[in-house]
């Protein structure tokens, strides 16, 4: 046998509702927020990668100039 809630108890239940739904649209946003994170990075990344293989390769030319191995 089901017994009906209290006044009490609907507002209970209400506020966690509100609570939990609060949660989830914070956790909605933050997850939002890194996925324009990670395509930032990414792109960060490739830049940063760029620059290393450039820097390497100027580096490698000047060793070799000056070990006269060209």
């Amino acid at each position: 046998m089901r017994k009906k809630m209290t006044e009490q108890e609907k507002l209970v239940i209400t506020k966690y509702d509100l609570f939990y739904e609060q949660r989830i649209t914070r956790v909605e946003s933050i997850v939002e927020n890194l996925k324009d994170d990670a395509k930032e990075i990414k792109t960060d990344l490739r830049w940063i990668l760029g620059l290393m293989i450039s820097f390497s390769t100027i580096i490698i030319g000047i060793m070799a100039k000056g070990f006269h191995w060209i």
